[in-house]
């Protein structure tokens, strides 16, 4: 009989503990769709000095277009092994499955091994990389800026084209490369380790030109805003850390129930 009561006493601790991870699990879930949220949503936020960034964008943008035929007209026919090599591991680290293979990899991590660092990584990675395919996915289409490729200039578009030959701006291979490193060079102290990953990065990037996929102001404008979606993923994620959505009643009630040899016990906490 005392065995019994030992194991029923014990069970308000087990609830609550699985309570505690359903808070968590379902808690990284808000607070994720809350940075992308936050992101989208910037614009309305903006200040003047926020405006002239986004203006220096632009003509920062515009006057790469500048070096666009030049810097093709230099890559146009390099071809050797080595930069093929880079260009393959810049292809596949730019893809969406690698976006997929890092924010899965740490998050799962992270819960597996109940480390908060990984899990956190993992999360900033997952509202980032949305928040960025999105937007380079509108400009993609909204601008229709024809490719290389295409041999009809930097300068030809077709908006809102259906065709991928008329998707450059901007790269979404930077973008989502980018996204990457800039995050997890900024979760880490190591600077060589930061280093490494600005590398594959800027990998990512060239080898964009070297497969003469895009302009160069086109990675110019990826690279803008793979900025912009870590830099507003990581802040809103740090401000809305501590935040409880299941556990905090609107009361500030916390309920649990407790067996004992004469019966139940229903106790309240503020």
């Amino acid at each position: 009989m005392k065995v019994f009561w030992v194991i029923l006493a014990a069970f308000p601790t087990l609830v609550q503990a699985q309570i505690d991870t359903i808070y968590i699990e379902r808690q990284d879930i808000v607070r994720g769709v809350d940075a992308v949220m936050f992101t989208f949503t910037s614009p309305v936020r903006w200040k003047g000095n926020d405006w002239l960034k986004v203006g220096g964008i632009v003509a920062g943008t515009a006057a790469l277009t500048l070096l666009d035929e030049p810097v093709r007209n230099y890559l146009k026919g390099k071809d050797c092994k080595f930069l093929d090599g880079f260009e393959r591991v810049g292809y596949h680290y730019g893809k969406p499955y690698s976006a997929a293979a890092f924010t899965g990899g740490f998050y799962l991590t992270g819960v597996l091994l109940k480390n908060e660092w990984a899990k956190e990584t993992g999360l900033i990675l997952a509202s980032a990389l949305t928040t960025g395919t999105v937007v380079q996915t509108l400009f993609k289409n909204a601008v229709g800026r024809a490719r290389p490729g295409m041999e009809l200039g930097n300068y030809s578009a077709e908006p809102f084209s259906t065709s991928p030959s008329y998707h450059s701006l901007p790269s979404g291979h930077t973008t989502v490369a980018l996204t990457i490193s800039l995050v997890l060079a900024r979760q880490v102290e190591s600077v060589p380790v930061k280093i490494f990953f600005y590398s594959l990065g800027t990998v990512t990037a060239a080898s964009r030109l070297y497969a003469d996929a895009h302009w160069t102001s086109d990675l110019a404008f990826g690279g803008a805003i793979a900025w912009f979606c870590a830099d507003a993923a990581m802040r809103r994620l740090e401000a809305n850390h501590f935040r409880s959505v299941i556990r905090k009643r609107k009361d500030g009630t916390q309920w649990k129930l407790y067996p004992y040899p004469g019966g139940l016990s229903l106790r309240g906490r503020l």
